[in-house]
C-alpha cells in the first residue's frame, strides 16, 4: 500500500505547504530578532515563538504522516465519536480563567491546546459522513435542519469563549459541504443572504450618520431582486428572499439606535477599524502602512521597521502576513499567495476526483477551511475584512492551527493517493 500511496502522491499539496511551514517558521525568526544596539529598548521576546513553533511543526509533520497512511475510512468511523468528544472539551474550556478577555485553551503543563482548532476538522468529518449516505438530500428540511444543528451546537459555544473569527469558520464549512452534496442554489441564497445584508447595513449605518449614501447596501438590494426574480416560480421562496433582506436592512438600524454609545462605537470600529485609528483600529492602520512600506522587493529580511519597533501588534500571529510583506515586500506576498493558492486550487480538484463521496465532501470542508482562513487573515491585514482573530496557516504562531493544518494535508495526501476507492 505504501508503493501505490507514493505513486499517486499529491506534489501540489504537499510541496506548497512545507514550503509554507518553512516560511512561517523564518518569518517568526524575524519577529524575534531585535538588532543589538535596539536591544536595551525592545527586548527580543519573540524568539520563544520561533523556538516553541519549530517543535510544533515538527510534531505537525509527524501527525500528516500519520494522516497519509491511516486508511480514510477511519475518519469516517470516528467521525461522531472525535465530535462528541471536542463538544464537552468546548464546554470544559468555558470554565477555565479567561487569557486575554476570552476562554480558549485548555493547559497540560507547559502546553496549551484550542479545543475549537480541532472542532474544524471534527465537524467536516461528522457532517461529510453525515451528507455522504445517498438518502441525506440537504434539499429535505429534516435533513437541513440536522446539518444545521451539527454546526450550530459548537459554533455557539466558540462564540460564548468568545471567538467570532473560529466560530464564523464553522457555517463557511456548512455552505460548502451543502453546495457540493447538492443544496438547491435558492435555498442556500435564501439562507445566505441575509448574512450578507446585516454586514453590510452595519458597516454601512456610518455612511446614513456622515450624509453619504450607503452605496453597497443599494446594490445589494438590487442583486437580491434580481435573485427573487430569477426564481419566481417558486413564489413564497422569492417573497420570503426579498422580505427577509429587507426586514435586516430596516430593523438592524433601530436595533443599533438601542444601543448604548460606547457600543456603537465598538460595532463601528469593529467592522471600519479607520474610524477609531488610535483605538480598535490601531492594528489595521500600522498592519496597512507595514505592508504599503514593503514595496515590491521589500526592507529586507531582518530589517522591518514596524515589526522591529512593535508598531505591529500580534505580529507573530494575527498580523504574521504584515511582517513578511513589510521584509520581503510584493514578491514575497505573492510567492505565499500563490502556494496557498495552489493548495486550493488542487483541492478543488482532488474533490472531483476522489470516487468515495464521505472523501470527496470532506476534502471540500478542508479546501474551504484553508481558503476562507486565507482570504479573512489577509483582508484582515489590509483593511478590507475585520479584525476577527482569526490565523494564517503554517504562518501564524500557534500550537493548534498548526497541528490542525498538517493533519488536513495529510488527510488531503491521504485521499489524493487512494482516489479511485469507492
Amino acid at each position: 500500500m505504501g508503493e501505490r500511496n507514493f505513486r499517486n502522491l499529491e506534489w501540489m499539496i504537499l510541496v506548497p505547504a512545507l514550503l509554507l511551514i518553512l516560511i512561517g517558521l523564518v518569518n517568526l525568526y524575524s519577529v524575534g530578532h531585535v538588532p543589538s544596539e535596539l536591544q536595551d529598548t525592545f527586548r527580543p521576546g519573540g524568539s520563544s515563538f520561533f523556538l516553541r513553533q519549530l517543535v510544533w511543526s515538527v510534531a505537525g509533520l509527524a501527525l500528516m504522516l500519520l494522516a497519509f497512511f491511516i486508511p480514510f475510512r477511519y475518519f469516517e468511523g470516528t467521525a461522531v465519536i472525535s465530535y462528541c468528544v471536542l463538544l464537552v472539551l468546548l464546554m470544559v474550556v468555558l470554565l477555565f480563567e479567561p487569557l486575554k478577555g476570552s476562554s480558549r485553551w485548555i493547559g497540560f503543563g507547559p502546553f496549551r491546546f484550542q479545543p475549537s482548532e480541532l472542532m474544524k476538522i471534527a465537524m467536516i468529518f461528522i457532517l461529510a459522513r453525515y451528507l455522504s449516505e445517498k438518502k441525506n438530500d440537504p434539499n429535505r428540511p429534516k435533513v437541513l435542519a440536522i446539518a444545521a444543528a451539527v454546526m450550530a451546537l459548537p459554533f455557539l459555544l466558540i462564540l460564548k469563549q468568545p471567538d467570532l473569527g473560529t466560530a464564523l469558520v464553522l457555517p463557511t464549512i456548512l455552505f460548502c459541504l451543502l453546495f457540493w452534496r447538492g443544496l438547491n442554489e435558492g435555498l442556500l441564497i435564501l439562507f445566505i443572504s441575509p448574512i450578507v445584508s446585516a454586514f453590510l447595513t452595519i458597516y454601512c449605518e456610518s455612511a446614513f450618520k456622515r450624509g453619504s449614501y450607503p452605496y453597497p447596501l443599494l446594490i445589494n438590494f438590487v442583486v437580491i431582486l434580481y435573485l427573487a426574480y430569477r426564481q419566481r416560480d417558486q413564489i413564497l421562496r422569492s417573497a420570503m428572499l426579498v422580505l427577509s433582506n429587507l426586514g435586516i436592512m430596516l430593523l438592524i438600524p433601530v436595533l443599533i439606535g438601542l444601543l448604548k454609545p460606547y457600543q456603537q462605537k465598538r460595532i463601528l470600529a469593529f467592522l471600519r477599524p479607520e474610524s477609531d485609528i488610535l483605538g480598535m483600529g490601531w492594528q489595521v492602520f500600522q498592519s496597512k502602512v507595514a505592508i504599503g512600506s514593503g514595496g515590491f522587493f521589500g526592507k529586507g529580511f531582518l530589517h522591518g521597521t514596524q515589526k522591529m519597533y512593535a508598531f505591529i501588534p500580534e505580529r507573530h500571529s494575527d498580523f504574521a502576513f504584515s511582517v513578511l510583506s513589510e521584509e520581503l515586500g510584493f514578491v514575497g506576498s505573492f510567492l505565499v499567495l500563490c502556494l496557498f493558492t495552489a493548495i486550493v486550487i488542487r483541492g478543488f480538484n482532488l474533490a472531483t476526483k476522489v470516487k468515495n463521496r464521505f472523501a470527496s465532501l470532506a476534502t471540500i470542508g478542508i479546501t474551504s477551511y484553508f481558503a476562507f482562513h486565507l482570504i479573512i487573515n489577509i483582508g484582515m491585514t489590509i483593511g478590507l475584512a475585520p479584525v476577527t482573530g482569526l490565523p494564517l496557516p503554517f504562518l501564524s504562531y500557534g500550537g493548534s492551527s498548526m497541528l490542525v493544518s498538517c493533519f488536513m494535508i495529510g488527510v488531503l495526501l491521504n485521499f489524493g493517493s487512494n482516489f479511485y476507492e469507492y
